[in-house]
């Protein structure tokens, strides 16, 4: 594939803060075509200090990406014949250059397209891989609040069969406390009678 543009990111391909000057590989039909971005943000500050080096009024920051492409124009012709005029070679030349230039840029494009489509749909499968294990989490949690409010249901009728009898053996207890206390009297009343 040809080469549309020349990306430098980072400072591992020399954009450290300090660089402003940029070499592209790309053949170009006009000054015009050649433009920069710096993080993917199109920027108008910079100039052509040769054929193929782009230098920039500010360095990018550390860390940037710096991006010189090539965007041929696909409105008008590099040149137009009229009938009766002369045609130079070099016009039809820049004519089909111009025509295969907006053609290899295209094919960037799409290519890019493809690419990042591709990456989304990878990004989108892994969210619903994600959401469906998020789901069976929530399913699973939910299934524990549920088994949760089942035990301390059964522990709050535990608790209040335990009250109940609880509260028997008082009743019970007092009951015998009455009854030794009826029998101690009558044990006692009976020993001094009998004196």
């Amino acid at each position: 594939m040809a080469t549309t543009f020349n990306e430098y990111v980072g400072i591992a391909d020399g954009v450290n803060g300090s660089t402003s000057l940029f070499s592209f590989t790309f053949e170009y039909l006009q000054e015009s075509h050649i433009k920069a971005a710096i993080n993917g943000v199109d920027t108008t500050e910079y100039t052509l200090s040769n054929a193929t080096t782009v230098s920039f009024n500010t360095p990018p920051t550390s860390g940037a990406t710096v991006r010189i492409y090539r965007d041929t124009d696909k409105d008008s012709l590099s040149s137009t014949f009229f009938a009766g005029s002369a045609i130079r070679a070099q016009d039809l030349n820049d004519n089909f250059n111009q025509a295969l230039y907006v053609v290899q840029e295209s094919t960037a494009d799409a290519d890019k397209a493809v690419t990042d489509a591709q990456t989304a749909i990878t990004n989108a499968n892994g969210a619903v891989t994600d959401a469906t294990a998020a789901v069976a989490t929530a399913n699973a949690a939910s299934a524990s609040v549920v088994d949760a409010v089942s035990d301390a249901s059964t522990a709050l009728s535990t608790a209040n069969t335990a009250n109940t009898n609880a509260t028997a053996a008082v009743a019970t207890a007092n009951a015998a406390s009455s009854a030794v206390s009826g029998a101690v009297y009558y044990v006692a009343y009976a020993n001094v009678a009998a004196i």
